[in-house]
């Protein structure tokens, strides 16, 4: 399943084993399998069409948290399970548009003014007891 999902030569293969986990997968582990992969910038086109072209981030994030796929229904995930699910893609939400600003902030000589003595900011901490 990991070089199925890691698969260098077409992110189609790669669609297809995160489509087989979305179907086959205990709910319970299916974060484990796909959390790599959220922030995944390779494009794909899905539909017949070949006119909505989207990451694969994307595709994980809606095989993740939509219940149509192309008119098929997906299996129903746990209610806690999709709980935990939908918090976990949020906060990975952040981090990401957190690391987009840095970058766009790192060229510039004002990237770290707003730490300054006294400051307070938000932390966000995470392991495998807090998640």
């Amino acid at each position: 399943m990991t070089s199925m999902l890691s698969h260098p030569d077409s992110p189609y293969i790669r669609c297809i084993g995160f489509l087989y986990l979305r179907y086959a997968c205990e709910p319970h582990t299916l974060w484990r399998w796909i959390e790599p992969f959220i922030n995944d910038n390779e494009k794909v086109f899905i539909s017949a069409s070949h006119k909505k072209e989207e990451s694969i981030g994307q595709y994980v994030h809606d095989l993740l948290t939509e219940m149509d796929y192309h008119g098929t229904l997906l299996p129903r995930l746990p209610l806690n399970v999709e709980r935990e699910i939908k918090v976990k893609l949020l906060l990975a939400e952040k981090i990401e548009d957190r690391a987009k600003q840095h970058l766009k902030n790192k060229g510039s000589n004002s990237a770290m003014e707003y730490f300054q003595i006294g400051a307070r900011i938000r932390g966000l901490y995470g392991d495998d007891e807090n998640p």
